[in-house]
């Protein structure tokens, strides 16, 4: 059917349709490359579980930008890197090996933090210090990590009762999902003091 065969008169109908729906503005697909910025401009967020390999042991994606787990075996900072973590927050003590983690993570091109908890509950110090990371942008995505995810547990569970006022037992349920274990949690509840009964 040649073009100059359809009546003009349905193609007035058309092209009033189309004008009609469209607010008086004839309808055009936005162009690709502007369609994609507000994706390219979303946060980058911490993968799920799924997505890393048991090299990140224990991993849990405890928040959108927040990821927890313990050792970070070889290969885990540059599967961390592809990941696009910005920050990687090492709980562990200076005799666990920090020193060669630091090297490593600062040599893939991200932030590395040392929280060093031995034993117990974190102090108030290392609280305000966690809290801090937390709030910066600039940081996340983020891995809080220790050697099991027993004191990122901890931690984490530190931090939403006495930062963000979460009930002991909403906290530390999430604490317990990381990895905190129950002589850990003992040391978290007494720290708490009152916080810990409700």
């Amino acid at each position: 059917m040649r073009l100059s065969c359809i009546p003009l008169r349905a193609v007035a109908a058309v092209t009033s349709f189309v004008l009609m729906v469209g607010g008086g503005v004839p309808f055009a697909p936005a162009p690709f490359h502007l369609s994609m910025a507000g994706a390219q401009d979303a946060a980058v967020e911490a993968p799920f579980g799924n997505k890393l390999s048991g090299a990140v042991v224990n991993y849990n994606r405890v928040r959108a930008t927040i990821g927890t787990a313990g050792l970070l075996r070889a290969g885990a900072v540059a599967e961390l890197k592809a990941a696009r973590f910005a920050t990687i927050v090492d709980l562990r003590t200076p005799e666990e090996g920090t020193a060669t983690e630091k090297q490593e993570v600062e040599t893939a091109g991200m932030r590395y933090v040392n929280i060093p908890i031995a034993n117990g509950a974190p102090t108030d110090a290392q609280l305000a210090d966690f809290d801090r990371l937390v709030s910066a942008a600039a940081a996340q995505p983020m891995l809080v990590h220790c050697a099991s995810a027993n004191r990122a547990g901890a931690l984490w569970t530190h931090y939403l009762v006495r930062v963000k006022k979460v009930s002991y037992a909403l906290a530390a349920a999430e604490g317990r999902a990381i990895g905190m274990q129950p002589a850990r949690e003992e040391a978290v509840r007494a720290q708490l003091g009152d916080a810990a009964r409700n």
